[in-house]
């Protein structure tokens, strides 16, 4: 068989297969979090909830690490396609944060699958400086950061992040008992008064 330039055939439908199948290993690894801790999770369960081989899950994720960015991939997509949410201004973080969440509340025990162990925070961590969250809040909040120092800004944009961060809506119901509704409200309010005061000069002191 003469194979000379002969050039390699990629099947849309076959990378569409494996896009699904990968998507099916994901949600199996949401399902059991959110019926257990991420200590508990392994690729064998993973495997046979979603319905293929161990070998097909570690070809889509060459590790439980992968897999479990794959799965804080999956609430990021799912919060942004609920709540529409995808800040860029401070406009947006200001309006939409309270809805966003409301909405983390309803997958909350996932939310603390992934919390629990180090693996899970990890991979939290990971995927937010994937996603350039902290690029997209000095573009949100330009206007306040002039005039500050690097390590002013990167406290101001610290202290916003975790004030409307899932930890602090966790660390406001576990500790105060505080309702999702409540919680999401102090959280836009808290932005909102933090960011007023940066911008003014006069109240930067001890940033």
């Amino acid at each position: 068989m003469n194979t000379k330039g002969a050039r390699t055939y990629s099947s849309p439908l076959r990378a569409e297969q494996a896009e699904q199948t990968t998507a099916r290993i994901v949600q199996a690894a949401v399902d059991l979090l959110s019926e257990g801790d991420s200590r508990d999770l392994s690729m064998t369960e993973v495997a046979d909830r979603a319905g293929v081989s161990v070998r097909t899950v570690y070809r889509s994720f060459a590790s439980k690490d992968e897999l479990l960015d794959g799965v804080i991939g999956w609430v990021n997509a799912h919060i942004n396609q609920v709540t529409g949410a995808n800040p860029k201004t401070r406009h947006d973080y200001e309006t939409t944060t309270a809805d966003v969440i409301e909405e983390l509340f309803q997958i909350e025990p996932l939310l603390r699958a992934l919390f629990a162990t180090a693996a899970g925070r990890a991979s939290h961590e990971r995927t937010a400086r994937g996603r350039g969250r902290e690029e997209s809040m000095r573009g949100a909040y330009a206007a306040e950061l002039e005039g500050l120092d690097d390590g002013e800004a990167r406290r101001l944009l610290a202290v916003l992040h975790l004030v409307a961060s899932s930890n602090g809506a966790l660390f406001m119901k576990d500790y105060w008992d505080l309702p999702p509704e409540d919680i999401g409200r102090v959280m836009e309010w808290a932005i909102r008064v933090l960011a007023d005061a940066a911008g003014d000069p006069a109240q930067r002191e001890g940033l």
